[in-house]
């Protein structure tokens, strides 16, 4: 007999995710176990908030936005670590590697489709006062400087904290860092310039209330966190700013996302042999009930045990094969599917129920909030004037 496998389930270690076959990599869990979706999101989101929220871009008249660093207040997210060549990304499928133009030793121009080649700036890559560029973002400048300092604190505390990979690997993963600093320094202007077209504001009162809610009342640990961080109070405090104005955008834009939306509960039979599952098709079709043969026959431990339940779900779930959730939606109630085929195997699916206004779980509308603002951001570059230059 085939030994069973958890296709669908709580998210196993990185480590085991590179040992698995690329069938188990693509299929993980159901939406009845969105504990480790929750898990995931929430660290995506706080690398995406390290990133675009805390990043350092500054304007012409010299004053900036500095970028975030590891230490007490701020933790490096895990989009920084890259495996060897050909690996299968599963983790944050919204965490994308940087274009090569971004690490490009000549200057690039991204311009939006509308609009003319006439309007792209000088090429210098100097601002006014003679200060080095590494990038530009609809005019405004984000100092080479700025960005060095960013990729430098960044490295130092992956290697402290023995994240940092040493070889090819470890050139990979300073390549893939120094790709996403500057990732955020630019999405971090496209959000400050957003929140001025919205009108949106960070005040004093609440810039204060955050920094005594981060640093407290010890002004001796900031002060020696702040030297060993080679950042000033001033520093820190544009970058809670930064921090706190991209909190706002967010929530701005995730406020468009519904509450409730059209969901299905399913149960679906795996396997990886295609001949099994036409056996079990043809079994079906007898009148076998499809919950206890899922239970008797089923490849996928973790739903194998309840019959093959995947739950409640939408049609934007995450990290669920999308054949198997457009099969689903497409079955009428009390129908069960052919046989279908994902990355990970062979599917036979049922149409438990339907609900056309379903409320979102906590843990689904978060990835629908997340998923919302990657698009909008996503938008934004595309619109946005954005030049490069080189960062020798």
């Amino acid at each position: 007999m085939r030994a069973p496998r958890q296709l669908f389930g709580f998210l196993p270690p990185w480590g085991a995710l590179q040992r698995l076959s690329r069938r188990e990599q693509n299929i993980f869990h159901t939406a009845k176990r969105y504990t480790a979706v929750a898990i995931v999101l929430q660290v995506i989101g706080a690398g995406l908030l390290l990133l675009v929220a805390c990043s350092g871009a500054g304007g012409e008249n010299g004053s900036s936005t500095v970028a975030p660093m590891a230490g007490p207040f701020n933790t490096p997210t895990s989009a920084l670590e890259v495996t060897a060549p050909h690996s299968t990304s599963v983790i944050s499928p919204n965490i994308t590697m940087a274009s090569q133009a971004t690490l490009s030793p000549v200057t690039t121009v991204s311009l939006p489709a509308n609009s003319p080649s006439s309007s792209a700036p000088s090429e210098s890559g100097l601002s006014q006062d003679g200060r080095r560029l590494i990038a530009r973002v609809n005019g405004q400048p984000i100092y080479l400087d700025v960005y060095q300092k960013q990729v430098e604190q960044t490295e130092k505390a992956l290697i402290e904290q023995g994240i940092m990979a040493q070889g090819e690997v470890g050139e990979a993963q300073r390549a893939q860092l120094r790709a996403n600093v500057l990732q955020g320094l630019i999405d971090q202007v496209l959000i400050e310039q957003a929140a001025a077209e919205m009108g949106v504001v960070v005040t004093d009162e609440e810039l204060e209330q955050s920094l005594h809610s981060v640093v407290g009342e010890d002004a001796a640990s900031l002060e020696q966190w702040l030297r060993m961080n080679n950042m000033t109070e001033e520093e820190l405090r544009a970058m809670q700013r930064a921090q706190l104005l991209a909190s706002k955008v967010i929530a701005v834009v995730s406020a468009k996302v519904p509450t409730v939306v059209e969901q299905v509960h399913a149960r679906h039979i795996f396997t990886v042999d295609r001949a099994k599952g036409q056996a079990l098709l043809e079994r079906l079709k007898r009148g076998e009930n499809f919950a206890a043969l899922a239970q008797q026959e089923s490849e996928d431990i973790s739903t194998a045990a309840n019959g093959g339940d995947l739950g409640w779900f939408p049609r934007d779930v995450a990290l669920m094969p999308s054949i198997v959730v457009q099969t689903a939606f497409a079955l009428s109630v009390g129908e069960i599917s052919p046989l279908v085929q994902s990355e990970a195997g062979y599917h036979i699916i049922k149409l438990e129920a339907r609900d056309n206004a379903r409320p979102l779980t906590p843990e689904m509308l978060l990835y629908a909030q997340q998923s919302a603002f990657q698009a909008w951001l996503a938008e934004r570059r595309a619109q946005a004037i954005i030049e490069h230059y080189p960062s020798q």
